[in-house]
């Protein structure tokens, strides 16, 4: 069975590039729920992988022992700086 990702409604814009090519996402919005909690216990029910950015959703992602990504500020920055090193910008 393919992995599928839920992603919070901070990467919706993600979510639909990744549809794109290939990946089986459901986007936060198409949940039919609103709460972070409800949404932790939908990808219980339908084994998701979560990826947020939001400090509240990875909290009860972890506590709730929810297989999840955090996009927190210190992965974004190491992020950005492998891809600046590529490009060989220092």
């Amino acid at each position: 069975m393919k992995t599928r990702l839920l992603l919070d409604e901070q990467l919706l814009g993600c979510g639909v590039m990744l549809k794109s090519i290939g990946y089986e996402v459901v986007l936060a919005n198409e949940t039919g729920v609103q709460r972070d909690e409800d949404l932790a216990e939908y990808a219980i029910q339908n084994h998701c992988f979560v990826i947020t950015e939001d400090n509240g959703m990875a909290a009860i992602c972890k506590f709730r022992n929810v297989p999840y990504v955090h996009l927190d500020i210190v992965t974004k920055a190491k992020l950005i700086v492998e891809e600046l090193k590529k490009q060989g910008v220092e």
